[in-house]
């Protein structure tokens, strides 16, 4: 009778440990899906074209165009990563091609690019090669918010070369490009600035009432936050000014990072679970 109950009690513990491991594994499997489903796959994409004497990769008289990019891709959903991808294209085109020529393209672009240089080299002598670089990055890729970085580094002649950088973000949901102002409450702005003001002097070591100007800042309006350039990271916004944007040169760029945490209140309360 009692090798009975015990071989019972045994065959209960066995069937209740498979259940547990079923449902671990159900309860995986499931997170797995939603993690899958939480970000977009992405490959980086790159565009190159040279002229010259490009033996080595540090030749001086090497003209290069290097494009390094990330493009989306889904099969589920090939509208969203369409409008995602135009808009990078379009933010890239308008990095190292800014002018206002029709028919915008990365070819048109390099073309121009090593004929303009053929003709510096060809009135001047010898010349060092030309470059421009842009290297893309993806900051933020989740259910909510797509970021995305464009740093393009270009050498035109001169002392120097230049240096841009731009964000880009997009509503994951529609992969339409999200307004600075569609992120806060109405009325926001005054607040905003006070904040990205005490965060811009703690990150500067500039004290409280000190005048910018005197350290070669100059905002425009006096406004502390760049709505035009402006990252959506996991933990808060990143403000960034490049070169020349609110100071000069040798001050280089300057950005600002205010937290969700520091913006409660401002923001739209579906962006505080960011």
């Amino acid at each position: 009778m009692k090798t009975t109950y015990l071989i019972l009690l045994l065959a209960l513990a066995v069937f209740l440990t498979n259940c547990e491991i079923k449902n671990e594994q159900q309860t995986s499997a499931t997170q797995d899906t939603v993690e899958e489903k939480s970000s977009l796959y992405y490959e980086f994409t790159s565009f190159t074209k040279k002229y010259g004497d490009c033996k080595t990769d540090t030749s001086a008289y090497c003209t290069r165009i290097n494009l390094d990019y990330p493009i989306f891709k889904s099969e589920e959903y090939p509208e969203l990563t369409d409008q995602i991808n135009h808009e990078i294209q379009q933010g890239v085109t308008e990095l190292v091609f800014p002018d206002t020529a029709e028919n915008k393209s990365l070819e048109l672009f390099a073309d121009r690019f090593i004929s303009d240089y053929k003709e510096i080299k060809e009135a001047f002598g010898d010349a060092f090669g030309w470059y421009a670089y842009l290297d893309g990055k993806v900051l933020r890729n989740d259910s909510m918010v797509i970021s995305i970085e464009l740093a393009a580094d270009m050498y035109t002649g001169g002392a120097h070369g230049s240096y841009y950088l731009q964000y880009l973000n997009f509503d994951a949901e529609t992969g339409n490009k999200i307004t600075f102002e569609s992120l806060f409450m109405p009325g926001f702005e005054t607040r905003l600035n006070e904040i990205a003001e005490q965060k811009f002097r703690q990150k500067y070591n500039l004290k409280p009432g000190q005048d910018l100007s005197d350290e070669g800042y100059q905002f425009e309006d006096g406004k502390y936050y760049n709505d035009k350039n402006f990252a959506l990271l996991p933990k808060g916004i990143k403000f960034y000014y490049n070169s020349y944007e609110i100071a000069p040169y040798s001050k280089g760029p300057s950005e600002v990072f205010v937290s969700y945490e520091a913006l409660k209140g401002l923001l739209k309360e579906d962006l505080l679970m960011m």
